[in-house]
């Protein structure tokens, strides 16, 4: 096993650095992003998207469960807040590897921020030879989908 690090591209996000922070810090601000309406819609505008199916979206402030197919049961929760440029997530639950995953927001100006999502992953060689692309494409897409996501100011 060994730990391999996945980084998004820097994103701009056309919201307030702290904006972003307080509704990405509290994963039941993410529920509507689990419909399975807005999950279609997304999968038509990247079509390269593994066909993953997410069902059962549950959420509370720290921590969020789902059902990945064919993976199973998976959780997601928040370990560190830093307001506003900081937080921390670690895999919970029945996740294959250990992963640990980083949503850093900076400042550009007073209406406006970067993200980039940052990725540590405990994978066996075999296990990054299936999933490593994906890995490497799925953080850039969730810092894409942050980065066109309306954030309450």
């Amino acid at each position: 096993m060994g730990i391999e690090k996945y980084e998004s591209e820097v994103k701009h996000i056309a919201s307030p650095q702290l904006s972003v922070y307080n509704q990405l810090a509290n994963l039941k601000n993410l529920e509507p992003l689990f419909d399975p309406t807005r999950l279609e819609e997304l999968k038509k505008q990247y079509p390269d998207t593994p066909d993953v199916r997410l069902d059962n979206f549950r959420a509370t402030t720290d921590e969020c469960t789902f059902s990945i197919n064919p993976v199973g049961n998976v959780g997601v929760q928040i370990v560190e807040r830093e307001s506003p440029k900081l937080i921390k997530l670690t895999g919970s639950q029945s996740v294959p590897f250990q992963v640990n995953c980083w949503i850093q927001l900076l400042p550009v100006d007073e209406s406006s921020c970067k993200v980039r999502i940052t990725l540590h992953a405990d994978l066996s060689p075999m296990i990054k030879m299936l999933v490593g692309k994906h890995l490497k494409d799925g953080v850039n897409q969730i810092a894409e989908a942050l980065s066109k996501m309306h954030y309450e100011r």
